[in-house]
């Protein structure tokens, strides 16, 4: 069968590796000398008559014939592999059989410099991680520090910049230096703690308790990339299958043998941009192999025997991409970091930090900036960097993100069935969207806000421990009131960072008026079918510590606009009046986060607006208080929208928490949970889950990834996780 449509990007790979850069180059070869790549064996009984047909392959593809599969197949298990080895690495030595390498066994210079690189790199190991049991690969670049990327270290460590980084709970990471093929030996070292994590670059660096005996720190070089365009290079890494590519190519290349460090000799090639955490990054890119797992390898000039780059992702048959040491060069935050960059780093450049804002934004010294937009060549708009925040920040990060999302409004198709139009009638105007505020108290002094003793055990607020990001109404208070719910704003991050609220299930509370329509559209005060919810500021507090609704109509259709407390979990009172009012609060632009449709609708398979359910179940309950908010970080990815002012950027939480508290004959219970969801845009060589991930988590531990927020002693002592009643709601929930 013809696969002529992928026919291009193969050639066009295959001459990519090519000195000349024709095809023909290859197909005149005589096919004696294809070898399988890596520095192993001569290949599997009938490698020969494999090699004949993929030299046949070779000769169709220049002469611009269709493959089949089987050709296709042979080229990208033996010719491309043939062109860029993967060579294992043993005692820390490597033996290069290709013809096309073997004067890395042979040239001094270049074996020096590779020998001397070799036992500065390992694996990043992660012993507690729940399902990986190594997430990279890192090497030494100071006598106590180790380089690899943000995304492996986000694997276990949380924060951005150099203030603030912390281990995840429960967490721990090591670096291994061998870890080699048909060896059990080890060279463990532990990390002790996150020096950094960059804000522009996919770079980190870790703590080490210290370097190994007669291992010296790598050279980091300061050459301009264009100016090294076209020398040979090698990473050193440690590959791992990676699923999103064929197994059985994979499986040819490196013999079913995976996670053992390995030499991936190449060629740098030219600068190329790629979109990473939400700015257009400036890498350089080369062709030598790699798999997932050799994220964070190094890039050796074996020449000069100077890193020339950090390894961070991927496109199979396209490129690979890497940070320049000489972008890092020109941080004076890396090099006052006591990285080996060989000579005064800063001494020739004119600006010793392009990233400043980035860096006062993830260390929370932005005030203000502004943002300006610019072309692709595409002709696609690119958000260009900036910064609007402070502690946490506000700002931008991908998205588009790479998840399935939509806005939540409702399609305008109509419903009705077409119908014939007299000759001459004209044709109705199309239905107009009209946006309406849905009805709401505009006296704010009569809000009552959270009750603490709304289940007859008193369930305080939780506290927030720095107030100087916290919004404040004009008589000092931070609480806002609202019908049966208070919030606290982060007037940095322009959302809630603690929302509690009172929830009644009583059907008495629920509908107190019979014959009175409960509905949302008789709720929000609607007299149309057309009629749209349009989300208001609270007047209490400065505008541009809120998203306007014009953030989320403004928003490409990334998200849905997201109530933080559930709109019917407080749509209840006394009177059809207030259960109205209740209803018209929740709409709030307080109350509001941008979330993806799978965390914000349960109907879209998302347990987290079903958990309170579970719980009233558990509980044998009608009233609970429940606390929640996003999870705020500094290193939340970041979304380039528009708001009442212009461009704006903004941190999209990637995780969430709800605290449920319930009052189980007359003994608090409290049910703390967390759910999380990658948003990262990177085309990062771990295949992430895109799916929202519910888990119980401790009240203790709920704090540490708060940071900011700490629950009263008497929800610590009323904390369910670990018990039996805390089982039973993540049993009933389907939660693991």
């Amino acid at each position: 069968m013809p696969i002529s449509k992928k026919n291009p990007d193969l050639k066009n790979y295959l001459e990519t590796l090519l000195s000349s850069g024709d095809l023909a180059e290859l197909a005149d070869q005589p096919e004696e000398t294809l070898r399988m790549g890596g520095g192993m064996d001569e290949g599997p009984a009938g490698a020969d008559d494999e090699r004949a047909k993929a030299h046949a392959a070779v000769e169709k593809l220049a002469r611009g014939q269709d493959l089949d599969r089987e050709e296709a197949f042979l080229i990208e298990a033996i010719i491309v592999p043939d062109k860029r080895p993967a060579i294992v690495v043993t005692n820390d030595a490597y033996n290069v059989q290709h013809k096309d390498w073997v004067h890395f066994n042979t040239n001094e210079t270049i074996r020096r410099h590779i020998l001397k690189t070799l036992p500065t790199a390992g694996r990043i190991e992660l012993p507690d991680h729940p399902y990986l049991p190594y997430g990279g690969t890192g090497f030494l670049v100071a006598d106590d520090l180790i380089m690899t990327n943000r995304h492996v270290a986000e694997l276990f460590a949380t924060g951005l910049g150099e203030r603030g980084l912390a281990f995840r709970p429960g967490q721990t990471a090591g670096i291994d230096y061998k870890q080699e093929a048909g060896s059990t030996e080890s060279a463990f070292a532990k990390i002790t703690g996150i020096r950094m994590i960059h804000p522009h670059w996919d770079m980190a660096l870790l703590q080490l308790e210290g370097a190994p005996d007669g291992v010296e720190p790598l050279l980091l070089s300061m050459q301009e990339p264009e100016d090294l365009e076209g020398r040979e290079i090698t990473l050193i890494g440690y590959p791992a299958f990676d699923p999103r590519n064929d197994a059985a190519v994979q499986n040819r290349v490196f013999k079913g043998i995976y996670d053992v460090k390995r030499l991936l000799p190449g060629f740098l090639k030219s600068r190329r941009e790629i979109l990473s955490y939400g700015d257009r990054v400036n890498s350089v890119t080369h062709d030598a192999s790699s798999l997932g797992g050799a994220s964070g390898s190094l890039v050796l000039d074996v020449i000069t025997g100077d890193i020339v780059a950090l390894h961070f992702a991927g496109r199979y048959k396209d490129a690979n991409f890497a940070v320049p040491t000489y972008e890092l060069s020109r941080d004076d935050k890396v090099v006052g970091a006591g990285l080996e960059f060989g000579e005064d780093a800063l001494s020739n450049i004119e600006d010793p930090n392009p990233w400043l804002s980035d860096w006062r934004q993830a260390d929370g010294t932005a005030e203000s900036a502004t943002v300006a937009l610019s072309q692709d060549n595409s002709g696609s708009a690119i958000q260009a960097p900036v910064q609007t925040g402070g502690p946490g920040g506000s700002s931008r990060w991908t998205i588009p993100i790479t998840i399935d999302i939509q806005v939540g409004a409702a399609s305008m198709a109509s419903s009705q069935a077409s119908a014939a139009i007299p000759a001459g009638q004209p044709l109705a105007a199309p239905a107009v969207e009209r946006m309406v505020e849905p009805k709401h108290d505009d006296d704010y002094t009569n809000r009552p806000g959270y009750d603490p003793s709304f289940i007859g055990l008193d369930v305080p607020v939780p506290k927030v421990t720095d107030l100087d990001r916290v919004s404040k109404l004009d008589d000092g208070s931070n609480l806002l009131k609202y019908y049966h719910f208070s919030i606290i704003m982060d007037k940095f991050r322009r959302m809630p960072l603690v929302t509690a609220a009172n929830v009644d299930t009583r059907k008495s509370s629920l509908k107190p008026e019979p014959g009175r329509k409960y509905n949302r559209k008789a709720l929000n005060g609607f007299t149309s079918d057309n009629d749209r919810e349009k989300w208001f500021a609270d007047p209490r507090i400065p505008g541009d510590h809120q998203l306007p609704d014009r953030f989320f109509n403004k928003d490409r259709k990334a998200f849905d606009k997201g109530h933080v407390v559930r709109r019917n979990a407080v749509v209840w009172g006394r009177t059809y009046e207030e259960v109205q009012l209740a209803n018209g609060d929740t709409f709030h632009s307080t109350n509001c986060t941008p979330q993806v449709k799978g965390f914000n609708r349960s109907r879209e398979g998302g347990e987290w607006g079903q958990l309170e359910n579970h719980i009233f179940k558990q509980a044998k309950t009608e009233k609970l208080c429940v606390l929640a908010g996003p999870v705020l970080k500094a290193e939340d990815p970041i979304f380039t929208g528009v708001d009442d002012d212009g461009v704006t950027k903004v941190r999209i939480p990637q995780s969430y928490w709800k605290v449920a508290v319930a009052n189980a004959e007359g003994e608090l219970q409290a049910f703390a949970f967390q759910l999380e969801q990658d948003l990262s845009d990177v085309a990062f060589e771990f295949q992430l889950t895109q799916k929202w991930k519910a888990r119980q988590i401790s009240l203790k531990d709920l704090e540490k990834v708060l940071a900011v927020v700490k629950f009263d002693k008497v929800l610590h002592a009323a904390d369910q996780a670990g018990t039996g009643a805390g089982e039973a709601v993540c049993a009933d929930a389907g939660i693991g």
